[in-house]
Formats: structure tokens, sequence, C-alpha cells
């Protein structure tokens, strides 16, 4: 069985400005992706921002979650971060 390649920045930049939509209606957007993990890059930006275990996320999107903090808005809770 083929291993899914990486989430690229592109996806996940897509993924953060998505308004917060359901992962079932997400997929649509990202065609190598389950709902199921989309959900949980969704669920690791909320954790990355209020601070709990976020080890699901790659350095790539730890990386940009860091350089854009005080810019963006967590899928799952709405909050800017």
């Amino acid at each position: 069985m083929d291993r899914i390649p990486d989430w690229t920045l592109d996806e996940f930049k897509v993924l953060l400005v998505s308004g917060g939509k359901p992962s079932a209606e997400l997929v649509t957007l990202f065609p190598n992706r389950t709902p199921g993990a989309v959900s949980a890059v969704q669920q690791g930006i909320h954790a990355f921002h209020i601070g709990n275990d976020y080890s699901m996320l790659s350095k790539l999107m730890v990386d940009y979650l860091e350089e854009q903090r005080g810019h963006l808005t967590c899928p799952v809770c709405g909050r800017i971060f």
C-alpha cells in the first residue's frame, strides 16, 4: 500500500483559511486526504494555539504557525491566535 504524501504548505494554508468548515466538506478540496486526516490537522492547529500536545502536526506546519502567530484563526474554535 502506498503512503499518502505529507501535507504541503499550500494545502495547510488552504485549511487555515477554510473558516472552520467541517472536515467532510473540506475533503473535496484535498482529494488525497480523508475526513479523518483533515480533522486531525484541524485539531492539531487548535491544540497548538491553546498549548496542548500538537505532535500530530509536521515541522512544516508548526514552523508556519509560529511564523504567522497573531494572524491566524483557529478552524476549530474561531479564535485568532
